[in-house]
């Protein structure tokens, strides 16, 4: 009877053993895994540090969600290829009547053509062939682009994006 009663103590013993054990490896693997749970960056479009690179790559972004027919194959270039935006007189321009005295002439290695853009404090205004297609806020446009998850395709674009400024003057932007 010593002898049952002593191989049930220890099996119990060794079971309550075995549990704590356990627990404690579960402890130290959940911790683990809060150690190393990374956090994903944002690819949300602020107005924040607007450079014309910036307000480009926007642009083209809104204009192939907004105009698929017209610069949706801009925007998918511009987002593995080199785009150069070229800024202009605007008073060089006839057609064009809103924004401030800059117009932003944007080309793809494909050599599309005729797409441009003007400003004015708040708002963009689209162009192709020689006439307005339409305008937008900045600050919808990037609200736009953010609820469509295209701040990435955004990031990607700005990299791509070469200034070259064709003004006689020189003014910064």
């Amino acid at each position: 009877m010593k002898k049952i009663i002593s191989i049930g103590l220890i099996s119990l013993l060794s079971c309550t053993m075995l549990t704590a054990c356990s627990n404690a490896q579960n402890n130290n693997s959940s911790s683990s895994n809060e150690k190393t749970t990374t956090v994903k960056k944002s690819s949300k479009i602020t107005t924040n540090n607007l450079t014309t690179k910036k307000q480009t790559a926007i642009t083209i972004a809104y204009a192939g969600e907004k105009y698929p027919d017209i610069w949706k194959k801009t925007f998918k270039q511009a987002q593995n290829n080199s785009v150069v935006v070229k800024l202009h007189n605007r008073k060089n321009f006839s057609y064009m009547q809103n924004g401030s005295d800059v117009a932003y002439e944007i080309a793809t290695v494909d050599g599309d053509k005729y797409f441009y853009y003007t400003k004015n404090d708040l708002t963009i205004f689209f162009y192709h062939k020689n006439k307005e297609i339409g305008s937008s806020y900045i600050k919808m446009m990037i609200k736009y682009l953010n609820r469509h998850n295209d701040g990435s395709k955004v990031n990607k674009i700005v990299k791509n994006v070469k200034v070259v400024d064709e003004r006689k003057t020189t003014s910064k932007d």
